[in-house]
């Protein structure tokens, strides 16, 4: 009868049935029952382990045991000498040979193919060191851990631009001519491991290959190109981890076979030049990049992200791909995915080798652009954020031939309010569009370029300058400045506009449209609407005009007295009053004529300011005002441009009270200085009190001409008789 042996039972007396083994220790759950014990022969389950006969004597199954101990301890030791005799990691160089005339698969060889004449272009790759079989290769050579494949291509439509240029002297095609690709397959599973340890210190967050076993790097390997500096530097810091020898192993390969290259990509990138065969190295991923799609001006220039490598085109010479990403903005900013071709390069198909600036590409990194260029693309990226809400803006330069004299001009970027008036389907389907939102130097539709946007620069000085009663700048100041700050409205029934409303009226040339602009030049926004979107203006941007200091410049269209004669104009008027009820802005208007004004106006402006002629003492004081100015003036476009003949300032200044005694107004007086300064540049001369008093003159014959043709009635005295003014 064979012996039974308990399960975990071991002690000093063996299996002696005179000591039993030992009780099995409770369960710890008492819920649980206990199971009876199922007998198990130990011996029986070690003589089947042993190739034993279960009858055999315990002599007989311990001697079996020794044996095999003596074995095992044998194949312990064969592992280790084997271990010993496999040296060091290392790496194989295959040569993959595939014939375009041949239908089967493509030959791997160990030594570098060579041209032979055959094939129908007298180009077919033979090698003399075949691999019949790859298996067996790879285990007879367990100590490679990555193998680099060169793949050629013979017997095909090789002969492009590209290997015409790689001939023997004697007229033969060099065999290197018919390499198309080069890459390394990691075959091990440590050099897989190693290379993804050394990845999370060396390439933290940089695009690169995936080093998973049986996965490819490829050639020319631009990512270790762009991180050579940080793999030195992880591997001599690292230089006792467990990674270091399988990568300085990768690393020992790419540099002995890219050094040269590499070196003279350095020194082409150092000089901000490429060319077509080394284009690949330019871009990375997640890189900023200039496009120049829209034009090469700086104010038509865009910045970009690529998206991924450069990829080139197959079937096309020298064209390529980049993925690139970039917002665009009509209110909500929109992320935009294209693929950018790089195509229409500026050197000949046939010169691979030959440099070119790297600008004059399509598409380059921006760290090779110019500083003017960088800077400024900064400036209209902030200046373009500012504009994503209302902004009010300056032109800085003209930016087109629609634009005429604009420089100075101010302009509301207000996104928002244009989508409120063109967002909807209705409005955009309507044959007859609204009236346009314009500025009030310009009657018509403009583009304008970001780049030349600048902030405004507000003007305090003018309205120190405005030469009215000190009385009447303090009141407009008053007014203005506490209707802006102004919330509550006072009016007994709700939703009644808490507007202000001046009316500056007085003679032509008085001051009333340079009080308007030089009320906003201080720290408001001015609008002038034309008479066909006045209304549209005051009943539809209501959010935006409470922001605005809006001027109705010679504003008698509006106000004139209503009469059964002229129904439109009646209509007119009515809706107008309408809107002023319920406008909440400043509206200043002006005008010559206001003895025609319809007296239900009379209630609803709460300033009438009126403007008398210029008197002596304020003539002297604008004559004075522009020759100050004219002096910054004339300073400033010598040192800028050189081209000014001066001014004699000190001069002009001793002569204000004869220029004083003409009776000009503002208007005139301005228009006197400008034409003077005009008349001594034709002359070549400095401008001179002698250039103001032959203008002056000039004036003065007309006004005399009016005289005489009006019967020496001014028109002051006209328009009073008229009942106007």
């Amino acid at each position: 009868m064979t012996p039974l042996i308990n399960i975990g039972y071991t002690g000093a007396h063996g299996s002696d049935p005179e000591y039993p083994p030992p009780l099995p220790e409770p369960e710890k759950d008492a819920d649980i029952r206990y199971r009876p014990m199922v007998p198990f022969s130990w011996r029986n389950e070690i003589c089947r382990f042993l190739d034993v006969s279960p009858d055999a004597l315990d002599e007989e199954v311990f001697q079996a045991m020794d044996k095999a101990a003596k074995t095992l301890k044998e194949a312990e030791q064969m592992k280790a000498r084997y271990e010993a005799r496999r040296g060091p990691p290392r790496y194989e160089i295959i040569h993959s040979v595939r014939c375009e005339q041949s239908r089967m698969e493509g030959k791997l060889y160990l030594d570098q193919p060579w041209v032979v004449e055959s094939g129908p272009n007298k180009a077919h790759l033979r090698g003399s060191q075949p691999i019949l079989n790859f298996e067996l290769f790879l285990e007879r050579n367990k100590e490679a851990v990555f193998v680099v494949y060169k793949d050629y291509r013979c017997c095909g439509r090789q002969h492009n631009s590209r290997s015409k240029a790689h001939l023997e002297p004697d007229g033969q095609v060099d065999a290197s001519s018919l390499l198309t690709t080069e890459r390394i397959s990691i075959i091990s599973s440590d050099l897989s491991s190693a290379m993804e340890d050394f990845s999370e210190t060396a390439l933290a967050e940089f695009p690169h290959t995936d080093f998973k076993e049986g996965e490819e790097m490829k050639h020319p390997y631009i990512w270790w190109f762009h991180r050579r500096k940080e793999i030195d530097e992880a591997l001599g810091k690292h230089e006792l981890s467990s990674w270091s020898l399988m990568v300085n192993l990768v690393r020992e390969y790419v540099l002995e076979r890219m050094a040269e290259e590499w070196e003279t990509v350095d020194e082409l990138l150092a000089r901000k030049k490429i060319s077509l065969k080394y284009m690949d190295y330019l871009f990375v991923p997640n890189q900023i990049a200039i496009s120049t799609e829209q034009g090469r001006d700086i104010s038509k220039l865009q910045g970009v992200i690529t998206q991924g490598w450069l990829e080139r085109q197959p079937f096309l010479d020298y064209s390529a791909i980049v993925n690139v990403m970039f917002w665009t903005f009509d209110g909500t900013f929109h992320k935009v995915s294209k693929e950018f071709s790089i195509k229409d390069l500026p050197i000949t198909l046939l010169a691979e080798m030959e440099e070119f600036n790297i600008t004059e590409l399509p598409l380059y990194p921006i760290e090779y652009a110019s500083h003017e260029t960088t800077e400024g693309l900064r400036k209209r990226g902030r200046m373009f954020w500012k504009c994503r809400f209302r902004n009010y803006v300056g032109l800085a330069q003209e930016t087109s031939e629609e634009i005429q004299d604009s420089i100075g001009s101010r302009f509301m970027v207000d996104i928002a309010t244009h989508k409120k008036l063109h967002g909807d389907a209705k409005a955009r389907a309507q044959r007859q569009p609204p009236p346009d939102l314009r500025t009030r130097a310009h009657r018509c539709k403009v583009k304008l370029d970001v780049h030349f946007l600048r902030d405004v620069v507000w003007n305090t000085e003018a309205f120190d300058l405005l030469v009215v009663p000190e009385e009447t700048k303090l009141l407009i100041q008053a007014v203005v400045t506490n209707q802006l700050q102004t919330t509550e409205n006072a009016d007994l029934i709700h939703g009644k506009g808490n507007g202000l409303f001046i009316l500056l009226h007085g003679g032509p040339g008085t001051g009333k449209t340079l009080t308007a602009e030089s009320t906003s030049m201080s720290s408001y926004t001015l609008a002038r609407p034309g008479a066909a979107v006045c209304f549209y203006w005051l009943s539809i941007l209501d959010p935006v005009l409470t922001l605005l200091v809006v001027l109705l410049d010679e504003a008698d269209v509006f106000l004139e007295q209503r009469s059964l004669v002229n129904l439109e104009r009646n209509a007119l008027v009515s809706v107008f009053l309408r809107v002023l009820e319920y406008y909440d802005g400043i509206l200043i208007l002006t005008s010559n004529r206001v003895g025609i004004f319809d007296e239900a106006f009379k209630s609803r402006i709460q300033l009438n300011l009126r403007y008398r002629n210029l008197d002596r003492d304020q003539r002297l004081q604008i004559w004075k005002n522009f020759f100050i100015r004219l002096r910054r003036l004339e300073e400033a476009s010598t040192r800028h441009s050189g081209l000014s003949y001066g001014a004699k300032v000190d001069e002009m200044l001793d002569k204000l009270d004869e220029l004083a005694e003409a009776n000009l107004n503002g208007r005139q007086i301005r228009n006197a200085v400008s034409t003077a300064r005009q008349l001594a540049r034709y002359q070549k001369e400095p401008l001179s009190y002698k250039h103001l008093t032959v203008v002056i003159n000039e004036a003065k014959k007309f006004d005399e001409y009016l005289l005489e043709l009006n019967r020496t009635y001014t028109a002051d005295e006209i328009q009073r008789d008229k009942g106007e003014r």
